[in-house]
């Protein structure tokens, strides 16, 4: 799946809603054991379909990856319950998973390597538990690795949608209002800058910045940036990445100078015997210094009388 797909799958208005079902009964339809938490089979356990925001990317597979292995040494510690919610599906009562999604892929991914886990602890909510609190749990109930700054960008977002203010969102999550209005102006930048952002190439703080400083013209600031940190060996661009490069600046700064050169040389008796490649290139620059100069001059619109 590419980038812009894969985000656009986070991204989607989320409008998905469980109808509360009966934790005995759902308890019971999972084969559930009790003791101080439900014990369930892993196998099931139900995600809410576009319900997690994570972005599956290297570094998520990879951290998925680290948690399997140690679950495959160590067991599964019932000390980190996944969150469930019974919801009634199709007439039968279903748990699904609203926090611990990715505890639940590193366990299947250890038992499908041979770990025999029969069972995991989960906290089964209490009926009254809305959609709005679940969204809300993505960020305050995270007890792993935390949500990027993109995906809690994207959780910010649904909140929104759901009717929550800026200040509402910042008291239930806990984030400032300041990082609440980065959150959502981050996604309200362009396709492009969110993509860099999600896969950790820049900075939400730069996204936002360029989008302050150059408008619409911030997702070429923000390739060109990228290009000379890619120049440099870096995998993320920096602020410093969006600055013209030393040569750049000297160029700009000697360009009077450069054009003087070229003239001098197109006007040199001996510019005939240069090679036909060289005499190219000297006078399409000159003429390309020239139609710069020329679209760059200030227009006089006013209308000049003649007197006749």
């Amino acid at each position: 799946m590419s980038q812009a797909n894969s985000l656009a799958k986070i991204e989607a208005d989320f409008t998905t809603t469980l109808v509360a079902g009966s934790i005995k009964s759902g308890m019971k339809a999972v084969e559930a054991g009790s003791r101080d938490l439900w014990q369930i089979d892993p196998h099931k356990l139900r995600v809410i379909e576009g319900f997690n925001p994570r972005v599956m990317n290297d570094e998520y597979r990879a951290h998925i990856r680290s948690t399997a292995d140690s679950i495959k040494s160590e067991g599964y510690f019932q000390d980190q319950p996944m969150a469930g919610y019974v919801a009634v599906v199709d007439g039968e009562n279903v748990v699904f998973i609203y926090s611990g999604h990715t505890r639940l892929a590193a366990v299947l991914l250890a038992i499908s390597e041979g770990a025999e886990i029969p069972r995991v602890p989960v906290v089964v909510s209490q009926s009254g538990l809305s959609m709005e609190d679940m969204t809300v749990a993505l960020i305050r109930g995270n007890g792993g690795r935390e949500l990027t700054y993109y995906e809690s960008a994207v959780v910010c977002k649904r909140l929104v949608k759901y009717g929550f203010t800026v200040e509402e969102i910042a008291a239930r999550t806990g984030i400032t209002v300041p990082l609440v209005k980065n959150r959502l102006a981050l996604m309200a930048a362009p396709l492009k800058l969110r993509e860099m952002v999600a896969n950790d190439s820049m900075s939400a703080t730069l996204a936002i910045d360029l989008i302050a400083t150059h408008g619409d013209k911030a997702v070429e600031k923000a390739v060109e940036a990228k290009a000379r940190a890619d120049e440099l060996g870096k995998t993320k661009v920096r602020k410093a990445h969006t600055a013209p490069s030393p040569l750049a600046k000297f160029v700009k700064k000697s360009a009077p100078k450069l054009h003087d050169a070229a003239e001098r040389v197109r006007s040199d008796p001996g510019f005939e015997h240069l090679s036909a490649d060289v005499k190219e290139l000297v006078v399409s620059l000159l003429a390309e210094i020239s139609e710069k100069n020329e679209s760059t001059q200030p227009v006089n619109d006013k209308q000049t009388s003649i007197d006749l």
